[in-house]
């Protein structure tokens, strides 16, 4: 697996290919079998219909219940405040930003800057490390060095020859000094009350604790204001509801805060997503990781769609790679509780069959529609509930962001657009994790990195 920027050319049109090719195997060719089905067995075709619509029911339900188990701010009082003191004086911390410098010029200078400048330092010091890689000599890196002369916690580390994010971020903890590490990528800026919030978890019986991420850039376009508000129903809601309900969490990649020790026994393998590997191997392994969605990180959404779907895809292949090596190992880990391997089975195994069914919801009902020869539907009150039901977990996810939002407030405008564009927002997401799936098996498993250019930086400023 190698680092590939989203500049290069031919990209596009090869994915244009692998969305014929989704359409053809997951749409006409389906479409066709179930026809036949219904042609000759009609119960074959209800049967499907019925099945489809079920698993709906189900995933609306899970949804439902995260998000109305996330809403009580008065329970995340007493889980994040209360319970979660310690006189221990906050230690030295390290800060490991990681980037690959061709796509991430733009914004790495300002996000060290915030971190040197705003955050509050431990009384035993602090030390960030940028870990980069890049194919080339680049201006920026005097600017850097210049930045490291002004700033003497500041580390450049250049993994020379490395071709991953796992190798920069491997190295970077041979050098880290801290006994907190703190995970960022290039374009994240965290809040300046960071480590005195996770030491509070850290300093007691926790091992991992994952902040909350906020998109800055919504109001670029339509694309990142669906973004800002899919990351508030993430990191405000459902990140957090795994912590009050299955007493588990994960690590995001970023704005995320490691005990030292643990951090650099667990490292990070070369897989696509080498965040939720190292979640699962640690909490196969009986770590603890929290969430506190209190802990602020703010970073750049995706502003066009090519650069969405490369990233999505990329996140969907890892997911599927993880749910092949550690669905087994996480129901045999005697570390974890029949809850905590419920919810982890529900994010790897659950999460690749339900994709894989939902997909067959339109080519059973073009198949319907052809075989009663004209568009109407079979409907029943289980149908119409179902169907309520689960356009209604846009609206509910909206509105329950909109209460737990946080400073930068969440403008009423993009959470009803999201609460109305929701269901074919999942949808298309769909369609990027089957491509996904269908290129992990292919052995197609390249990391596309997602570019931040000057515009949108200019576009965030404004």
């Amino acid at each position: 697996m190698t680092i590939r920027d989203t500049g290069e050319k031919d990209h596009r049109s090869i994915e244009w290919i692998r969305i014929l090719e989704y359409c053809i195997v997951f749409i006409v060719i389906p479409s066709a079998l179930f026809w036949y089905a219904g042609w000759n067995f009609y119960q074959v075709l209800i049967v499907a219909y019925y099945t489809i619509i079920t698993t709906f029911l189900i995933q609306a339900t899970m949804s439902y219940v995260s998000t109305t188990a996330a809403i009580p701010r008065l329970r995340f009082r007493t889980i994040g405040k209360d319970k979660r003191t310690t006189d221990k004086p906050l230690p030295k911390a390290t800060f490991i930003v990681s980037a690959y410098l061709p796509n991430e010029i733009d914004v790495i200078e300002d996000t060290l800057l915030n971190i040197l400048k705003n955050v509050q330092r431990p009384d035993d010091g602090l030390e960030v490390i940028l870990a980069y890689n890049t194919p080339a000599v680049l201006d920026i890196e005097k600017r850097l060095v210049k930045l490291a002369l002004e700033w003497p916690e500041l580390i450049l580390a250049n993994a020379y020859q490395s071709r991953s994010k796992v190798e920069n971020l491997n190295y970077a903890l041979g050098i880290a000094s801290g006994e907190i590490i703190g995970l960022l990528d290039a374009d994240h800026r965290v809040a300046g009350d960071c480590l005195p919030k996770a030491w509070r978890w850290l300093a007691t019986d926790t091992d991992v604790v994952q902040g909350r991420c906020k998109i800055r850039n919504g109001s670029t376009n339509i694309l990142t204001a669906l973004i800002e508000v899919e990351f508030e129903v993430m990191y405000g809601m459902q990140h957090h509801a795994k912590s009050i309900l299955f007493d588990t969490a994960l690590f995001g990649g970023s704005d995320g805060y490691w005990r030292a020790d643990v951090l650099k026994k667990i490292g990070f393998q070369n897989v696509l997503t080498e965040d939720i590997d190292a979640t699962l191997r640690a909490v196969q392994q009986g770590y603890v990781i929290q969430h506190d969605r209190s802990i602020i990180s703010t970073e750049l959404a995706p502003d066009n769609a090519s650069n969405f779907w490369f990233q999505r895809k990329r996140w969907s292949e890892g997911w599927f790679e993880c749910s092949l090596k550690h669905q087994l190992p996480v129901l045999a880990s005697p570390h974890l509780s029949l809850r905590a391997k419920f919810m982890w089975t529900w994010l790897l195994m659950w999460r690749v069959t339900y994709d894989a069914l939902a997909v067959f919801l339109f080519p059973i009902v073009f198949a319907y529609w052809g075989n009663r020869g004209s568009v109407s539907l079979p409907m029943n009150g289980y149908i119409l509930f179902v169907l309520v039901f689960t356009l209604g977990t846009g609206p509910y996810e909206a509105l329950a962001c909109l209460k737990n939002s946080t400073e930068p407030r969440l403008p009423l405008k993009r959470a009803l657009l999201y609460g109305l564009m929701a269901f074919p927002y999942t949808l298309f997401k769909n369609v990027i994790q089957m491509v996904a799936i269908r290129d992990y098996i292919a052995g197609k498993r390249e990391w596309v990195v997602t570019s931040h250019d000057s515009s949108q930086t200019k576009k965030e400023a404004e």
